[in-house]
Order: C-alpha cells, then sequence, then structure tokens
C-alpha cells in the first residue's frame, strides 16, 4: 500500500471529557451533534476508546478534532490500525476494537481473520432522591396493606433498579406479575405459621417441620431462580433457568452437610457447586451459560479469610490485654475486611467465569473501593436512622455496574435478535403451570 493511501485514512478516537464541562452537557451536544440517542452517546463516554468516526482524510479528522473540543470532547486522529496492518503485512484488530482480538481460522486455509472484543461496559443511571420516593411510598403502602403491597413493591424495586441498568444502550426488564410473587409469599408465610406453631406445641413436631423444610429448601431454589430468570429481560429476550431439583439438592443440601461434618473442609468446594449451580444453569435464551470457574480460586478465598480472622483475633486479643476499649474496633475492622474481601472476591471470580457462547464477562471490583462503599453507607443509614438506605441501594447498584462490563465478540443487535427468533420458535416465554415465586 502506498504512504499516500496511508494518510488520506485516519479515525477520531474518543479520549474523555474535557475538565470544566458537564457529563450530562456533553452527552447532549454529543448527541444533538451525530443525530443519535443520549444512550448511544452515553456509550461513548463510557468507554474507553471508542472509535467515533472512521475512513476519513487528515484535514476533515482535523475538522471533527475541533469541533468535538468546542462541546467538551478530548479526541485523537489516528491512522486507522487495519490499514497500518496491511502496510507492515501484520494482521490486527479491526478499527471498531476496544479490546483484544481472538484468532480465528478455518479449515479449509482460508485466510486468517479476527473477532474482536468489544470492551461493553454496564451504565447504571439511576439517583438517590429518584429512587426514594419509591422506596418510601412501597413501605408506607405496605404497612398499611399489612405487608400485601409487598409483592408490588418488589416489583418496583426491581423495575426501577432494571430499567436503570443499561448495557450496549438498552436497559434491562422486570416483568413479573406482583400477585405471582404474593401467592409465593403467602405460601411461605403459611408454612411459617405451622412451623411456628409446631414448635410450641411439640420439640418433636418443631423438628418434623424443620427437616421438612431442608426438603423442600431446593424446590424452592429452583422454583425461585427459574422465576427470576423467567422475566428478566434484555432485549425482549428472557433469561431461562434450567437448574434441576436433584443438583440443588446436592449443592445446598448434601455438600454443605459434608462441610459441616469435614469441620469446614469441603465448604470452600459446596460453595464452588452452589456458584456452578446458579450461574451454570442460566442462559439469555437459547444461549447457555458456560461457567468456566474451578474450585482452587475459592479454597484460595476461604483461606485467607481464616488468615485474617485469626490476625484479627489474635490482634484483637492482644490489644483487650492492654486496652480493652481497643478490642471492639478491632474486631469490627477485621470482619469489615473480611466481608469487602469476601464479596469482591467472590464477585470477580463468578462474573470473570461467566461465558456465553463468544461473549464473556469482566469484574474488576476492587476491596478498598468496595470497602469505602460499604463503610460510607453503613455510616449514612446510621446517621439517618435508615431514610439513606435508598442512596445505599443506589450507590451500590452504580459501582457494581462501574466495574463490570461484556467483553462481547461481534453486534449485540444481531446476537439478541437470533435468540429472539431461537425463542420465538421454541415457544419459551408460556412458564409453567405453577408460575410463582417462593421465597423464606
Amino acid at each position: 500500500m502506498s504512504d499516500s493511501a496511508l494518510e488520506n485514512h485516519f479515525q477520531v478516537v474518543y479520549s474523555g471529557v474535557l475538565p470544566g464541562f458537564s457529563h450530562s452537557d456533553v452527552r447532549s451536544a454529543l448527541a444533538q451533534l451525530f443525530k443519535t440517542t443520549e444512550e448511544k452517546a452515553e456509550r461513548i463516554l463510557a468507554s474507553n476508546r471508542a472509535v467515533i468516526k472512521a475512513g476519513i482524510d487528515q484535514t476533515l479528522g482535523e475538522k471533527y478534532l475541533e469541533k468535538l473540543s468546542s462541546i467538551g470532547i478530548d479526541a485523537q486522529l489516528k491512522p486507522e490500525p487495519a490499514l497500518v496492518a496491511s502496510a507492515y503485512e501484520v494482521p490486527v484488530a479491526p478499527a471498531t476494537a476496544t479490546g483484544g482480538a481472538e484468532r480465528i481460522s478455518s479449515n479449509a486455509g482460508a485466510a486468517t481473520q479476527y473477532k474482536t472484543e468489544e470492551h461493553v461496559p454496564f451504565i447504571f443511571t439511576g439517583n438517590g432522591f429518584e429512587y426514594f420516593k419509591i422506596w418510601i411510598v412501597n413501605i408506607l403502602l405496605s404497612i398499611v396493606t399489612l405487608g400485601i403491597y409487598s409483592a408490588w413493591a418488589k416489583v418496583r424495586n426491581k423495575q426501577y433498579f432494571y430499567g436503570n441498568t443499561l448495557l450496549d444502550g438498552v436497559s434491562f426488564s422486570y416483568t413479573a406479575n406482583p400477585v405471582q410473587i404474593l401467592i409465593g409469599r403467602i405460601i411461605a408465610f403459611v408454612f411459617f405459621v405451622v412451623y411456628a406453631v409446631a414448635g410450641e406445641l411439640s420439640v418433636v413436631a418443631g423438628m418434623v417441620m424443620g427437616g421438612l423444610l431442608l426438603i423442600v429448601l431446593p424446590w424452592v431454589i429452583c422454583k425461585s431462580l427459574r422465576f427470576n430468570a423467567h422475566y428478566t429481560q434484555y432485549r425482549n429476550v428472557p433469561f431461562v433457568f434450567h437448574g434441576r431439583l436433584g443438583e440443588a439438592a446436592l449443592a445446598f443440601l448434601l455438600w454443605p452437610l459434608l462441610g459441616a461434618v469435614t469441620l469446614g473442609i469441603l465448604m470452600p468446594y459446596a460453595f464452588y457447586q452452589q456458584q456452578k449451580f446458579i450461574y451454570g444453569n442460566h442462559s439469555y435464551g437459547t444461549a447457555a451459560f458456560d461457567f468456566k470457574a474451578t474450585v482452587g480460586p475459592y479454597y484460595s478465598i476461604f483461606l485467607l479469610i481464616l488468615g485474617i480472622l485469626v490476625v484479627g483475633g489474635i490482634a484483637a486479643f492482644v490489644a483487650g490485654m492492654v486496652l480493652p476499649l481497643l478490642a471492639f474496633p478491632l474486631v469490627a475492622a477485621a470482619y469489615l475486611v473480611v466481608f469487602a474481601y469476601f464479596v469482591v472476591a467472590t464477585s470477580n471470580l463468578n462474573y470473570n467465569s461467566i461465558h456465553v457462547r463468544e461473549h464473556r464477562f469482566q469484574a474488576r471490583w476492587r476491596v478498598q473501593s468496595y470497602l469505602w462503599l460499604m463503610v460510607t453507607n453503613t455510616l449514612g443509614i446510621l446517621v439517618t436512622l435508615g431514610f439513606f438506605l435508598p442512596w445505599a441501594r443506589v450507590r451500590t447498584a452504580r459501582y457494581k455496574a462501574r466495574h463490570t462490563s461484556l467483553l462481547a465478540v461481534g453486534d449485540l443487535d444481531s446476537f439478541a435478535a437470533a435468540e429472539r427468533n431461537a425463542v420465538g420458535s421454541l415457544g419459551e416465554g408460556v412458564g409453567d403451570l405453577f408460575d410463582i415465586e417462593v421465597g423464606f
């Protein structure tokens, strides 16, 4: 390829928002400039590297930079990677790539091609005051109706958080009927009343009801997971849970029991089996989740937690001998660190192990930032006597979205359209004859 050809093919690459400009103003100006929606403009602003314009010459590219700079966008003009690769005869990912590239080749000896992993972040757009109005109404109506409205409150909560969680500019949706949730809660309440009365009348009857609860537990777990998956949708394609009762019994009854019998040695394996059951039995339409985690990292997490607890306990004991007032703060600090580490480590491990066909998730949660989130949320809730709770939930949802993304290979629109057609042809979405959520 000639040098003149390379000089006439450039792309404008987004780098960030310039200081002094409002994020919302930049988003609106960008949407107006390119005659697109603010959701798509937000995708560009949330990306670490997005190609705004490609296949242009240097003169036009400089004009784009000047216009983008005037609305608060920092961008760079770069040669198109595909053309640079041709000049040096080195294959690289296409210009739209924002992540890595996966090489594929055909058995017929065709030329090597590359599938591009595009970094698609989750975005949460909710705010605390907006959710507070929903939250306070839910509480008041639940009190007035003696808990009956709680089923509607759950649907409203889920619809708010799902509707404000965006992936590739499209939000999730929750379509459950509150009546179905109410029926499940009535069943759970009746069982609880029978259990409580039996325990008062006879110890043996209480033990029998407790044993019955353990037997029913796998069914409850399967039922609830299947219900919530069925009524969760993305691009009008529902999620599906395929877990079976026997698998649930092994994961949530047998393995924890063996973990207790072995004095905790098998507890990490039991926890691994539970995560594998939950994540590995989901699918997006007909695209099954492939959970690639192994048991080793879970043992590493549990061993480190044990080490933190031992060190924290020794430090608290020694401090208590010198100054008793220090014992409780040290124990509380050790607990907070352990809890934050457990949530972050297991979340990263679980999400990073989920593959959906060629797509995969990526989680980048951090212990320090999550610990700060947890501490400030707790203090806010205590100081405000609970009224900060809506803001705490919104902050947590925003943290999860900000630190989780999808590494997508190819166009998500096409992927969702294919799954929508597949689900439609299979008649998925009817539900079963006993379509309720049962939870204790």
